[in-house]
């Protein structure tokens, strides 16, 4: 016998088997994903093994259960997303309008001093001598007390 009746007899199982697996993993929000991944992978297992004219009932049993899986894997992640909710209740923490810049325009109003006193301090350490980007005096190449280029 040649090996190819036994490989063509793995196919349709394979897509069956990872087509469990994904069902069985498709109900939790932690293994959703995986659900997801893997019953697209068996869907596209079983249909190939289908067009192949493979095992017809294994690879239909396949296609049925991943379809199944994605469908529900789905649903777990949509709902574990909050779509289709309505959070109905009072919220946790409660803003009222205009409260969030009241309370900015009150810490800059006691921080002003300071900041225009950093601003002043920082304008007289950069009192410019010219235009920017200018050498400043006695730091340009070849004057006296600036190190070599190779710095010895």
């Amino acid at each position: 016998m040649t090996a190819a009746p036994a490989e063509r007899s793995r196919l349709p199982v394979a897509a069956l088997g990872f087509a469990a697996a994904a069902a069985l993993s498709s109900w939790n929000p932690l293994s959703a994903p995986f659900g997801l991944a893997v019953g697209l992978a068996s869907l596209a297992l079983a249909v190939r093994a289908l067009r192949a004219g493979y095992a017809r009932r294994p690879s239909a049993a396949a296609v049925a259960l991943a379809a199944a899986a994605i469908v529900a894997s789905a649903v777990v992640l949509a709902l574990t997303a909050g779509v289709g909710r309505d959070l109905g209740g009072e919220p946790v923490v409660v803003v009222r309008p205009g409260v969030a810049r009241g309370d900015l325009d009150a810490a800059a109003e006691r921080t002003r001093a300071a900041r225009e006193r950093a601003r002043r301090e920082l304008e007289s350490l950069e009192a410019p001598s010219g235009p920017r980007g200018a050498p400043s005096p006695g730091g340009g190449k070849g004057e006296p007390g600036s190190a070599p280029a190779n710095g010895r």
